[in-house]
């Protein structure tokens, strides 16, 4: 049996250590504003802003699973995001972990059951230097700069994001929400029911 903080897990419904463990997604990527301008425009005006980031993200994908990503933010918080399945124009995902430095060993060992080959390189003396250096030895390793700000509206969340990632530069817009219902209608809404649902990790796989 496995434990997160003293309680058991139950096998059927997994856990984050924050926030909502799933959540549904749309996620685009666009070559310049040039495609965006009215989809910016309406979010920037009918959503509520809620925060402006910018950020150094280290993704590690093994070859083959695009669809579950390990992601290190700013050298300060892990977290591991996996692909449920796929609905219709959205995909249903899970934040399995979400985790900082020192790790408890308990949600080191969370880790290794959902990336079975990060087992060893995920303890609880792993600072972000050294995990770093380990997982990329393991998987596919990329390093990006995000700059983000992030909207909301009926429940479903909007972020756009300038990413820079092996010399690239992309915009991408992710929608995101618990309820399929609301996300698919501002999907219509914006009008980018057309494009691509991409997620991140078949993006970088793209590179």
């Amino acid at each position: 049996m496995l434990y997160l903080d003293n309680r058991p897990l139950n096998p059927t419904r997994r856990h984050a250590t924050n926030g909502p463990d799933r959540f549904y997604q749309w996620r685009g990527f666009f070559d310049d504003n040039s495609e965006l301008d009215d989809i910016v425009q309406i979010i920037e005006k009918e959503f509520t802003a809620e925060y402006d980031t910018e950020n150094v993200d280290k993704y590690f994908l093994l070859p083959g699973r695009s669809n579950t990503i390990t992601t290190l933010c700013d050298n300060e918080t892990l977290e591991v995001h996996t692909m449920i399945s796929s609905q219709g124009s959205l995909e249903q995902w899970e934040r399995s972990v979400k985790t900082t430095f020192p790790m408890k060993r308990t949600t080191a060992s969370i880790i290794g059951t959902y990336v079975p080959k990060f087992r060893g390189s995920c303890s609880s003396v792993a600072d972000a230097a050294s995990l770093t250096d380990a997982l990329s030895k393991k998987s596919r390793y990329y390093e990006a700069n995000l700059k983000r700000r992030k909207f909301e509206r009926n429940g479903v969340s909007a972020e756009i994001e300038t990413i820079d990632v092996d010399g690239k530069t992309k915009i991408s817009i992710a929608l995101r929400g618990e309820d399929p219902a609301a996300l698919m209608s501002e999907v219509e809404t914006l009008g980018v029911k057309g494009t691509q649902n991409t997620h991140f990790g078949a993006f970088l796989n793209d590179l």
